[in-house]
């Protein structure tokens, strides 16, 4: 990625299998997901947010997991936060 800031980042090779429940009491479903590690400043975390709710718009994503400095979040996502654009 480029910009005033560099932004490094790195994808593990292989998916890691995980489950998720669809909703509280609901059977577990597996799948793989991949993990991007992103090395940016704290002022982009924000912006960083921003970019998973689009991209978990854009991939028919309910939430998306979040880890800062070891802390997880887990983002909803909403329609009204808008797609990423994919060519």
């Amino acid at each position: 990625m480029t910009g005033p800031e560099m932004v490094l980042y790195y994808r593990n090779a292989k998916p890691l299998a995980g489950t998720w429940s669809p909703r509280q009491g609901a059977e577990p479903v597996e799948d793989l997901s991949r993990k991007y590690t992103v090395a940016i400043t704290a002022k982009q975390v924000g912006e960083l947010r921003d970019l998973l709710r689009r991209v978990g718009n854009s991939f028919d994503q309910r939430v998306m997991y979040l880890e800062v400095a070891g802390y997880a979040e887990l983002l909803a996502v909403l329609p009204e936060h808008g797609w990423l654009e994919l060519k």
